[in-house]
């Protein structure tokens, strides 16, 4: 990645600095050398000799002849591709205000954001073909849907910040016995245990890419929810109202999701803290000036609709929301960009959303791809 983003490579050295105030070689106190590279600190513009403790700080990291990341999680810096003996970096920390991410992204409502926007449609949403929406969580990029409040996670007087992994963790059933209720699904089980706790659940009993009959590789030791990250999600409700059919708006699927609408004995709510998007999530994701919002969602497969929408893109991928029609099928994103519905034993994409706890704050980054929101709590 570029900026704050480390990529470890097996051919490339990388010095990591966790502690500062040794090695020195010059009488100016502003400066240092470690490992061939000679360093100068500063705190809100006054040279200081040790990295300040994990606080309000931006650390901006300027390098010569070396690339020099901050690392905001570990709270140490990484620098690689060290060119010759006169490598030098400067790294100032600069006190911040604490900005809360739910806030930050309201204030940017009716804002052009990238390829994209901000609009309040039911929460307030990023739309448009390639927003500036990613963000930095469980040291990978994750995408932002928006800020909810209780009638999408059923916390009282809470704003939430809903995110979704940019990339699907695989293609897995959603649920092994083919039926459609969340509260037992096997990815709800599956979401909720191993990818949560960072383990392996290749023998989970949940884990399968096609009924019983498809295992899967489940092992989320590497790539699931580390300890930092985990403390930061919501534990919310699920609203898991359904509807009929796929020729549906937007707006209406928004309605329905939260409605009483389910197939016989089906629940209309579950709890927990990973779940999926829903079918109106990516229906409001599309840029409304190029798709109208009276556009059913089973028509979505055109250029001006799901060709304008920064959640098309991951082949056939499951959403939340169920059929009301019977006991087996959940609507999915299709690879043309419209919404159908299929039996929930079937495996495709699946892409982690949970909502972020309303202490987390924005340390840094504009939300780019190759500089995301840097957060804390």
């Amino acid at each position: 990645m570029k900026k704050r983003i480390l990529i470890v490579s097996i051919i490339v050295l990388i010095i990591f600095i966790s502690i500062i105030g040794m090695n020195y070689n010059t009488n100016n106190t502003k400066t240092f050398t470690q490992d061939g590279v000679t360093y100068a600190l500063t705190l809100d513009g006054a040279s200081v000799n040790n990295f300040p403790s994990k606080g309000m700080y931006r650390v901006d990291v300027e390098c010569t002849n070396a690339t020099g990341k901050w690392l905001y999680d570990e709270w140490k810096l990484a620098v690689e591709n060290i060119n010759g003996t006169n490598a030098t970096c400067d790294v100032d920390f600069v006190t911040i205000n604490k900005t809360y991410i739910n806030t930050y992204i309201t204030s940017l409502s009716g804002q052009t954001q990238g390829d994209g926007q901000v609009v309040n449609e039911n929460g307030y949403r990023y739309e448009g073909k390639n927003p500036n929406n990613y963000i930095w969580f469980n040291n990978e990029l994750w995408r932002i849907i928006g800020v909810f409040d209780s009638a999408s996670h059923g916390q009282s007087g809470k704003n939430l910040v809903k995110i979704i992994r940019a990339d699907s963790i695989g293609g897995l059933a959603w649920h092994k016995s083919n039926t459609n209720d969340w509260t037992q699904a096997s990815l709800m089980n599956l979401l909720n245990g191993a990818y949560l706790n960072t383990d392996d659940g290749t023998e989970s009993g949940y884990c399968y890419g096609y009924s019983t009959t498809v295992p899967s590789n489940c092992d989320y030791t590497k790539i699931g929810i580390n300890s930092i990250y985990r403390n930061m999600i919501a534990n919310v409700k699920w609203y898991l109202g359904g509807y009929s059919s796929t020729n549906a708006t937007a707006e209406a699927f928004y309605g329905y999701e939260r409605g009483s609408t389910v197939y016989s004995g089906r629940p209309t709510e579950g709890e927990g803290k990973i779940g999926l998007m829903y079918a109106s999530d990516y229906g409001y994701s599309v840029l409304a000036s190029s798709c109208a919002r009276t556009t059913n969602l089973f028509s979505y497969n055109k250029s001006t609709c799901a060709g304008e929408s920064w959640l098309y893109g991951q082949g056939y991928e499951w959403t939340l929301t169920p059929s009301s029609s019977d006991s087996i099928t959940v609507f999915f994103l299709s690879s043309s960009g419209d919404l159908y519905d299929l039996s929930a034993l079937s495996g495709y994409s699946a892409r982690p959303v949970l909502y972020l706890d309303s202490s987390v704050y924005v340390i840094d980054g504009n939300g780019t791809m190759s500089d995301p929101y840097i957060i804390g709590m």
